[in-house]
């Protein structure tokens, strides 16, 4: 390989990989927007993303719902872990931490309620017997 030709060689897949991270970034990155658009591409077939409306599955929850009913840190386990489901058919999508805030600040959003301001589970005190 000619010095010429390897300079090119990895110019190139440096440019390449720099495309995968930021792909891989803009799709992660926290923000409301990023949120819908993950919810749009994975639940959006079965459950309500937005702030009224039924879902198109009967019986699939409205996801504003699920996010005003249980504490943020199981919404957060949830995300990250795959949700669990008594329905056979819902897929067990697990998220990173960065599409897991994005996707509870736009659930956030559409509620009015912000997830810094959800409730947190209670956490045992550690200096009495449970």
């Amino acid at each position: 390989m000619k010095p010429r030709s390897g300079l090119i060689a990895l110019t190139s897949l440096a440019l390449l990989t720099a495309g995968v991270g930021s792909a891989l970034a803009a799709e992660g990155s926290g923000t409301a927007s990023d949120g819908k658009a993950l919810l749009e591409k994975n639940c959006g077939r079965c459950h309500s993303l937005e702030a009224t409306g039924e879902s198109p599955l009967k019986g699939a929850p409205p996801l504003r719902e699920v996010y005003l009913r249980y504490p943020i840190e199981q919404l957060e386990e949830g995300f990250a872990e795959g949700m669990g489901s008594r329905h056979r058919d819902m897929p067990q999508i697990q998220f990173s931490p960065e599409q897991v805030s994005g996707i509870l600040n736009y659930l956030g959003s559409i509620t009015g309620v912000e997830p810094s301001r959800r409730p947190r589970a209670a956490v045992p005190d550690e200096t009495e017997p449970p």
